[in-house]
């Protein structure tokens, strides 16, 4: 009786068994207890905006820890005669270093500008998008409130960036910080002092500190609270996003500003944009700088983190919730207003050219802040009656309401294997084009169309996507 053919072994088998046995393993770690789904179909953005808030926290790790290797959280004694500015401020020379000698330090600290801006706006688009959306009435109130408070830890953080870079930039910012802390009630100085200590050099330390280390620590844990069971994961969207920021960063790239040296007149500056509003604040005549630059914050943060709490209605529908969506418009008109006029002069009509110019008429501030809000009431209301009543209008004619269904388009094997193959001569050619960036040095373009790389991938996945469907 003739034995039986034994089962040949593939190549691929001793990989596939690996594998599995390390899936088996993990079934006994956190990452498992994580439902990760990635979208079969193009869905929204919208939805996932905080798994992209994420996937830029993890960019930002990753360029971050590669700027530690380069960066110098040193500020010497600039009042010695015989200390040199560039021995003065040394954490200042240590970016300039990385900006321009350091092998791709242009690339990375680019990348790591441009993606710290993305993730406080996609951070600050998270946010209102769940509120619009009503997402915290479905039992969501601590990832609501956890989000809040990651949104302020996430400001800090930029905060405590770009400060370390220690040009006249930074310094307003530094100064602006300084300020609001020691004007604190009761522990306004010591506060002050454990926070940006007693120089310069305690300063670059603390901060350092605080900014790669103790505030991700804190981000971290608030995450481990925050973050839902169920995520979604869309990797043509993270490619899209991510080629974006590459794009941006080579658009635009970021400069390391003029050097900060204590005892010298500096020029007329301003903070981040997302600082902007705050600076408006505190530039508004006859306010106190702790009630312009922390109390009113404070307020408008502690609004939306109460929301919840008294929006108790059970209809989720925009139109059923005017009060609480005419707030989230009014604010973000407000926070328009104020963040466009922290680049403005007193004059939000004019720009900003001297100190002169810095002092804002409180009247003309607080009446423009009250009409955006009485604008976003009065729109929200009149649209809500008027959408209301067309709908009523459609149930007494009992006409079907009005339902946009979005077709899924489908492409057919040739069209598909055109743009395919359209997309992967650019591939090829934005290759060749990177090379010919590098070698002649050209970073900015090379950035720029290291992104296009990524975009053109996260639009061949989709197409192949989509393929797969028409099948």
């Amino acid at each position: 009786m003739a034995a039986p053919p034994s089962k040949k072994k593939g190549v691929l088998d001793p990989i596939i068994a690996l594998l599995r046995w390390i899936w088996d393993r993990l079934e006994r770690t956190i990452l498992l207890a994580l439902k990760i789904v990635f979208p079969s179909r193009f869905i929204s953005p919208l939805g996932f905006l905080g798994m992209l808030t994420l996937i830029v926290f993890i960019i930002l790790g990753v360029t971050g820890a590669l700027l530690l290797f380069h960066y110098t959280p040193v500020f010497g004694d600039c009042s010695n005669a015989t200390v040199t500015p560039a021995a003065c401020n040394q954490a200042y020379q240590s970016v300039q270093s990385i900006n321009n000698q350091v092998n791709w330090g242009f690339l990375i600290r680019n990348i790591h500008y441009t993606a710290s801006n993305a993730m406080v706006l996609l951070a600050v688009m998270h946010m209102f998008y769940q509120y619009f959306a009503g997402r915290y009435k479905l039992r969501y109130e601590m990832l609501w409130v956890t989000g809040i408070i990651l949104g302020v830890i996430t400001i800090i953080e930029a905060y405590t960036g770009y400060d370390l870079i220690f040009n006249i930039r930074g310094q307003l910012a530094i100064n602006i910080g300084q300020t609001l802390t020691y004007y604190s009630p009761v522990i306004g100085a010591n506060l002050s002092q454990i926070i940006f200590g007693f120089s310069f050099n305690d300063l670059a330390i603390r901060f350092y500190a605080f900014h790669v280390f103790i505030i991700p620590i804190i981000m971290l844990a608030v995450m481990s609270v925050h973050l839902p069971k169920n995520l979604v994961l869309d990797i043509p969207v993270a490619s899209a996003i991510t080629g974006i920021i590459l794009i941006m960063g080579g658009l635009f790239p970021v400069e390391v500003g003029v050097e900060y040296i204590p005892n010298l007149p500096t020029q007329i500056t301003f903070p981040e944009w997302y600082f902007t509003s705050l600076y408006a604040f505190i530039r508004t005549k006859g306010l106190p700088p702790f009630i312009a630059g922390a109390i009113i914050p404070t307020i408008f943060v502690l609004i939306f983190l109460v929301a919840p709490f008294f929006d108790r209605g059970k209809k989720i529908a925009m139109l059923d919730r005017p009060f609480w969506v005419a707030l989230g418009v009014a604010a973000l008109g407000q926070i328009a207003i104020v963040t466009v006029w922290g680049f403005r002069a007193a004059n939000p009509f004019q720009a900003l050219t001297n100190e002169s110019q810095l002092v804002i008429d409180p009247t003309l501030f607080g009446a423009s802040l009250l009409l955006a809000t009485a604008l976003a009431y009065g729109f929200v209301y009149a649209f809500v009656r008027w959408r209301k009543a067309k709908l009523d209008a459609l149930r007494a004619a009992k006409k079907p309401l009005p339902y946009r269904r979005v077709q899924p388009y489908l492409l057919n094997r040739s069209e598909v294997y055109s743009l395919l193959g359209g997309l992967l001569l650019l591939q090829a050619f934005l290759d060749f084009s990177i090379f010919r960036a590098f070698v002649d040095s050209l970073q900015n373009y090379a950035l720029l169309e290291i992104g296009m790389v990524f975009v053109a991938f996260a639009a061949t996945v989709h197409i192949y996507r989509v393929s797969s469907q028409a099948k």
